[in-house]
């Protein structure tokens, strides 16, 4: 293969990548807003915590489905989860930070934490994390 050829084939591919990497980012932003919502306000959880077991599942969910759809992984599954989970916590504590500090904000501002607010607060954490999070599933996690 030419180096012209495998520029051609790479850029091919993040043209797939990238759209289903947004796709299956925002399933799994549901599941972490939707749990962590179930969990704060419908248990009466603080939301800094209910987000522990919503990241942990939402983190299983788009594994599996960024292995299957976004990088078409092909080595030993268990490797991939223990990159995938490397590169997620380091995504996961930006996002956290961020989330956070939104909360603190919304409440420093007297807004009170109503479930739109949290998902608000979620989708900012998301938002940063975003691009680490796919540079390093990428380059990384997903590497043959």
């Amino acid at each position: 293969m030419t180096l012209q050829t495998e520029t051609i084939a790479a850029r091919a591919a993040l043209v797939r990548q990238i759209p289903s990497f947004a796709a299956i980012g925002s399933l799994g932003f549901c599941v972490d807003a939707g749990l962590t919502i179930v969990i704060a306000a419908g248990l009466g959880v603080s939301p800094l915590l209910a987000r522990v077991p919503a990241v942990v599942v939402a983190t299983i969910a788009t594994f599996l489905l960024n292995r299957t759809f976004t990088f078409a992984a092909r080595g030993f599954w268990l490797h991939e989860f223990g990159r995938y989970a490397l590169v997620a916590a380091s995504g996961q504590a930006v996002n956290y930070a961020v989330y956070a500090l939104v909360l603190t904000t919304i409440e420093r501002l007297g807004l009170g934490l109503a479930p739109a607010l949290i998902a608000f607060a979620i989708a900012c954490g998301a938002g940063v994390a975003m691009f680490l999070t796919f540079l390093g599933f990428r380059f990384f996690a997903f590497r043959s």
